[in-house]
């Protein structure tokens, strides 16, 4: 399959439906086809090792589908974490949707501390927005390592919203292992949105006790 042919299969097969539902999800202003998630991982999958589909060809930053295969099929083709790295580096700042940062970190090989700490030095003050949340959404991975308390004094509040979200999903999953630095963190942050966002998705996960969630929500 060459990239004119993939992006004929996906104007046929994309669901007008789904397309305005997926559309008002993404945030961002990709044209979106309807194509849901499985069929693009099982597209990647399928050309894995096909060469004649080379992501340089792709038409990207204009339809959501078409980003999401070229992230998930460069990423898979690359040998280890370090190229992977390397790859986002130079590219995730073009992506413009959480559905790509969020979907495509499942196509990443296990990382380790120090890589995952040397890629969030070098994007947590990015001035690229899904650069910044690619950051956090790595750091999710590293919430059972005690080291991963050192980016708390690095996190940069943020006055965009996906970016803010991001750093509010790590606070909270951070917490199911490091509860009372959460406590702690959460008491003399200054940001009351990222506070509340932050306790929000505490109160919403059954990863914590109903005394848990009370003790979040008493520092609102």
């Amino acid at each position: 399959m060459i990239y004119i042919e993939l992006k004929e299969y996906l104007l046929r097969n994309g669901d007008q439906k789904f397309a305005s539902f997926s559309k008002t999800l993404s945030n961002s202003d990709y044209l979106v086809l309807g194509v849901k998630n499985p069929v693009l991982r099982s597209i990647i999958k399928e050309h894995k090792n096909d060469i004649e589909l080379d992501p340089k060809d792709f038409e990207l930053g204009k339809y959501l589908e078409i980003d999401f295969i070229y992230f998930g099929l460069s990423l898979i083709r690359l040998k280890d974490i370090k190229e992977q790295l390397q790859f986002l580096l130079a590219k995730i700042r073009f992506a413009k949707s959480w559905a790509i940062t969020d979907t495509v970190s499942t196509y990443l090989k296990k990382i380790s501390f120090e890589d995952f700490y040397a890629f969030f030095k070098a994007t947590y003050r990015s001035k690229y927005t899904y650069e910044r949340r690619m950051a956090y959404i790595l750091a999710l991975k590293q919430y059972r390592d005690e080291r991963i308390l050192r980016i708390l004094p690095l996190i940069t509040l943020s006055e965009e919203y996906m970016v803010m979200m991001a750093e509010a999903w790590f606070l909270s999953t951070l917490a199911i292992t490091y509860q009372n630095e959460v406590v702690d963190y959460l008491k003399n942050l200054d940001d009351v949105v990222l506070k509340r966002k932050t306790i929000s998705k505490i109160s919403d996960s059954y990863r914590f006790t109903s005394n848990d969630k009370d003790r979040f929500k008493s520092l609102r």
